[in-house]
Order: structure tokens, then C-alpha cells, then sequence
């Protein structure tokens, strides 16, 4: 229930707020494996066109929020739309999507109980089966259940996208909230993504703000240790409200209300 609670967050503060299932999802129609995080973008700018339509809507005051994954679909998008006023990014990775999956499942696996070869092990099946899925190798030695749950082209996507190659199109402000306790995505992306965001040329470095949030998981909720496995047992927690207020903060200062 995040993103509702994320929603709600946002309306109460004055604004008008869609959120909507993916491709394949709940009523949303399409074929959710053969989508990419770039048709993922090409529906978010469906529905901002579908806002700018709006007479309730002011069309030069549309931002896009995207959590996690939906970070990589938020920057594709703003890349591609100018009309998008302003971008925040929960929970964000900071390089590509390969690198990301290698540093969380070594991260899982250095929790575990396997010994160190079981470790190596597991980690070098996962390098074959990324560099299978992104051409670079070949599925020999792969399972094949392994194969037909990760030869997608959603996957395949993930793994290649790059923010460093998509941020440079990108000439929104940006805000980017990091649960402090985020082991799924850890604070260091925060950090790294604020530096590529800085980097950019013809974009003053005021227009990047990097919040990080004390005590937050990678859901934006309140945690004893943010580990995943920790998800299970916070039902009924709920988004902190400091995480909707930096967001309402930014969004009133890059989106003014107008007289």
C-alpha cells in the first residue's frame, strides 16, 4: 500500500494525484513479459497527456514520482518529455541494472548460511545468466527454469538500463528520497545519483536535492534493521509523513502555485 499512502500524502497537501496498475496488472490491459522499463516510460506519458487534457489540471505544473524500479521508467520518461515539470525519485539506483542485482544478491547471500563456495557459486551462475540475458555470453550451463524466468525483455531492459546514460537528457529538477536504512537499495545510490544529477551540463546544481530519511526502509516505512526479510512483519505500517512532506516541500518549490 505505499504508493497509496504516498498518494494520500500528496493529495492532502493540494494536489491532484493518478497512480494506476502496469501493463497486465489488476484491469490495466497489455502483456506485462513483453514490456520494458521503456514502454513502461511510453504509459506514464500517456497518462500525463491524459492530465494535460485535464481543465482541472494545470498542464505546465505535472511531475512524475517513480519508486524503485519506477525510478528508471520516472528518468526515461522526463527524458523524453519536456512537458514533465519535475521528477522525484524514491529508492533510486545510481548505476546499471546488472551491477544493482549482483550487489543485492551478494548482499542476501553474505546474511546467509551457505558456505563460501555455495556463495561464489551462486554468484558466478548470476553473472552467466545476466551476461545471457544482455548477449554478452551464452545460456550453457544455465537451468532452464532458470532460463525462462530471466530471458524476458523486461529483465533484459533492467539489467542495461544505465541512469549515467539517461540522466544527461534529463533537464527537470530532481528530488531524490532515501530511506537511510534501505538495504535493498542502500543510501550510497542517493548519493551517487545526486552527483550525476549535479553533473549535469546546463542544469544549475540547486535544482537536485538529495533527502535522506532517518530510520526509513527502502518502503519508505519505519524499521528495525530495513532488511527484506524484515518486509513481512511491517503490516500496517505506513509511509512516514516525513517522506510525503520533502516531496510536497519540493513540489511547492519548483511547482508554485500560480495566482
Amino acid at each position: 500500500p505505499v504508493f497509496g499512502q504516498m498518494a494520500g500524502l500528496l493529495a492532502e497537501a493540494g494536489f491532484v494525484v493518478v497512480r494506476y496498475d502496469k501493463r497486465g496488472v489488476g484491469q490495466s490491459g497489455g502483456r506485462s513479459e513483453s514490456a520494458t522499463l521503456a514502454d513502461y516510460a511510453e504509459d506514464v506519458l500517456a497518462v500525463r497527456r491524459f492530465l494535460s487534457r485535464r481543465k482541472d489540471v494545470d498542464d505546465r505544473r505535472i511531475a512524475i514520482l517513480g519508486h524503485s524500479e519506477g525510478t528508471a521508467v520516472a528518468l526515461i520518461a522526463a527524458s523524453r518529455d519536456k512537458e514533465v515539470a519535475s521528477v522525484i525519485l524514491a529508492g533510486a539506483g545510481s548505476g546499471p541494472g546488472a551491477d544493482l542485482v549482483l550487489e543485492q544478491q551478494q548482499a542476501v547471500l553474505a546474511a546467509s548460511t551457505f558456505s563460501e563456495e555455495e556463495k561464489a557459486s551462486r554468484i558466478a551462475l548470476q553473472r552467466r545468466v545476466q551476461a545471457a540475458v544482455l548477449g554478452t555470453g551464452d545460456w550453457k550451463d544455465v537451468p532452464d527454469d532458470v532460463r525462462r524466468q530471466a530471458d524476458t525483455p523486461w529483465f533484459r531492459s533492467f539489467l542495461a538500463f544505465d541512469p549515467a546514460k539517461v540522466m544527461s537528457d534529463v533537464r527537470q529538477p530532481i528530488l531524490i528520497l532515501q530511506g537511510e536504512r534501505d538495504k535493498q537499495v542502500p543510501p550510497h545510490h542517493a548519493d551517487k545519483l545526486g552527483e550525476l544529477a549535479r553533473a549535469r551540463k546546463k542544469v544549475p546544481a540547486d535544482r537536485v536535492k538529495v533527502v535522506k530519511l532517518p530510520g526509513l526502509n527502502h518502503l519508505l516505512v519505519p524499521a528495525e534493521s530495513g532488511d527484506v526479510r524484515e518486509y513481512a512483519g511491517l503490516l500496517g505500517r505506513s509511509v512516514s509523513p516525513e517522506a510525503g512532506a520533502a516531496a510536497v516541500q519540493f513540489l511547492q518549490h519548483w511547482m508554485p502555485e500560480r495566482k
